[in-house]
């Protein structure tokens, strides 16, 4: 994880090489459609829904602009923003399996 917060990686790779730091059972998700009473604002053409699984069992969905999840960050303030989005689910993720391990789940 620490090469890919210093490359110019994507949105979509960045979150999929840190959860897999993570563990091995976090699978990221993309579909190009998103039900619409779910995720009124959704953009078909323009929005990607991404999927966070877990041992295949979906736990989080977001919405996200398609070419923000894909382009690379060359630029250091696009990548910062970008890191920044990733890091607060990440980190969610994080937590959540911390708590589970002090919680002996």
């Amino acid at each position: 994880m620490l090469k890919s917060t210093l490359s110019n990686i994507s949105y979509e790779n960045y979150m999929k090489d840190s959860l897999l730091v993570l563990s091995k059972h976090f699978v990221v998700k993309s579909y190009k459609r998103a039900n619409s009473d779910d995720w009124p604002a959704f953009e078909k053409g323009r929005d990607i829904r991404i999927q966070i699984q877990w041992k295949k069992d979906p736990i989080y969905e977001f919405v996200t602009d398609r070419d923000f999840w894909h382009q690379t960050n060359t630029n250091k303030l696009d990548r910062e923003w970008m890191k920044n989005w990733a890091d607060l689910k990440i980190n969610m993720f994080k937590n959540a399996i911390i708590k589970k391990k002090t919680n002996g789940d």
